[in-house]
């Protein structure tokens, strides 16, 4: 059992199946150029039927000639002889075959014959005659193997064939024959009588076909499965990230071109993982640059606000200064939890231990201590929110509140956020509005908070004009909700 699943896992391999494929290929062929020779004979016998009955005849008489080799003294035997012939050869026709001896006298008959005055042959006509006579007067020596003549008169088919051995001339074979029929006129009958034919070599054929498609098969294969393992061991590599190998294949053929293009491909693929490497490094620097201006840059900036305002109080209300100096304290504490955050995945430390609503309130509260511009806070929505998203907002409302302080001279701020399916956070301030469409307003801060919301697949919106306040909104849509 070991050896037969052994055997079985060796087809399995390319190599064999090209070489089975090869065997089976040659031996189908042979068969096709058998059955075509086997078709060729079929119409030969049945559309010439007088060439075919010549053959015959001459076979039965070589087959005289090689069993009598004495003189013909068993006339019985002989007759049987031509009785049985057209049986076994499956011939039917209405006529006789006799043999004569080699002074023209009639020896033996069989099938419908009669007594002419003057002998037997005396009532063929002159040319099948002279055949008789030709038959009889040959040398042995010179007599060519399956030697007949044949003449046709009247419907009749008059065949004559030297019975001869090795020394002598022992007679003539003279067939007449009216309408014939061979086994030829039907296919099934003329089936085994090819067979016989072609019995042995359809095995000579087969056994050729085997040991060609096996050799052919080998030499061929063993070739082709090399070229092809070298291929398979550069994909091996290349799978691995290594685009440095390539398939040394320099044929002209259809597999050397396909290894001239899978070279090509790893040599896009080497520089096109160059070139990503490039990028992924160009956009971690920008998303750095964002996460410091969106967080150390705004802790900074109130950092700055709250000593400004001590070093003012400084001599006059000296309990006020050292309030601004505490919560500045504050804010340079927060901001090297917020450096730490960065470093650690870059998550807002306000975050923490938080869901979006309260940290956005806490933030607020403290930002509205620092700048003194009034705040209306509103969250809906129990629903939880992708960290990722999370974060986004977070980020944007900083910017948010920063541009609102340096900029927008707002007395007032409304903040509002909904946490459903979609998570929606407005922005609104009644300060003095600027024109979004002039290109020179579109600062770090917007174009950060519009990178956030596309890599999200996000939407925001941008309305503001002069005197009027700016809005901002932001939609995501939830695609993963994921526990913080």
């Amino acid at each position: 059992m070991k050896f037969l699943s052994h055997f079985v896992q060796r087809f399995r391999r390319l190599q064999w199946k090209l070489t089975l494929f090869y065997i089976l290929t040659t031996m189908v062929v042979l068969i096709v150029l058998e059955m075509a020779g086997f078709l060729i004979m079929f119409g030969i016998a049945k559309y010439n039927v007088r060439q075919t009955l010549a053959y015959e005849v001459g076979v039965v008489a070589q087959n005289v000639g090689s069993n009598f080799t004495g003189p013909f003294i068993n006339r019985n035997r002989l007759y049987e002889a031509l009785r049985d012939w057209r049986l076994e050869n499956g011939t039917e026709f209405q006529g006789f075959s006799a043999v004569v001896d080699p002074e023209g006298q009639l020896i033996a008959v069989a099938g419908e014959h009669w007594a002419e005055a003057g002998g037997f042959g005396a009532g063929l006509p002159a040319s099948v005659q002279r055949h008789i006579r030709t038959a009889l007067a040959l040398e042995p020596g010179s007599i060519p193997l399956m030697n007949t003549s044949a003449y046709e008169e009247k419907g009749a088919i008059y065949i004559v064939a030297p019975i001869v051995n090795a020394k002598e001339i022992k007679g003539a074979l003279v067939v007449k024959a009216e309408q014939v029929r061979t086994s030829a006129n039907n296919l099934w009958e003329f089936i085994p009588r090819a067979f016989q034919f072609f019995g042995f070599s359809i095995i000579a054929f087969f056994i050729g076909a085997a040991i060609v498609g096996l050799a052919f098969g080998i030499v061929t294969s063993r070739s082709l499965v090399r070229r092809l393992r070298r291929i398979l061991a550069s994909a091996d590599r290349w799978s691995q990230g290594d685009f440095t190998t390539f398939v040394d294949d320099p044929s002209g053929d259809e597999l050397g071109r396909l290894a001239h293009r899978l070279n090509q491909m790893a040599k896009q693929l080497q520089h096109l993982l160059r070139t990503r490497q490039d990028l992924a490094a160009l956009d971690e620097r920008n998303r750095l640059a964002r996460e410091l201006h969106d967080s150390v840059k705004q802790q900074m900036f109130a950092v700055s606000i709250w000593v400004n305002t001590a070093k003012t109080l400084i001599g006059q209300d000296e309990h006020a200064a050292r309030s601004h100096l505490v919560e500045a304290e504050k804010l340079i504490r927060q901001t090297q939890q917020e450096l730490r955050a960065l470093i650690h995945q870059l998550r807002p430390v306000a975050l923490e231990g938080k869901d979006l609503a309260h940290a956005l309130e806490d933030y607020v509260k403290v930002w509205q201590e620092q700048t003194g511009i009034a705040v209306e806070v509103e969250a809906h929505g129990g629903q939880q929110v992708s960290p990722l998203i999370e974060e986004a907002f977070f980020r944007i409302t900083q910017e948010a509140l920063a541009n609102i302080a340096r900029h927008s001279q707002a007395s007032a701020m409304k903040l509002s956020l909904a946490c459903d399916e979609t998570v929606t956070l407005s922005i609104r301030d009644n300060g003095c509005g600027f024109d979004v469409r002039l290109p020179d307003r579109q600062g770090v801060g917007l174009s950060s908070m519009r990178e956030r919301v596309q890599a999200l697949g996000g939407h925001i919106d941008i309305r503001s004009e002069k005197g009027q306040g700016t809005t901002i909104v932001v939609r995501c849509r939830q695609t993963e909700i994921q526990a913080v």
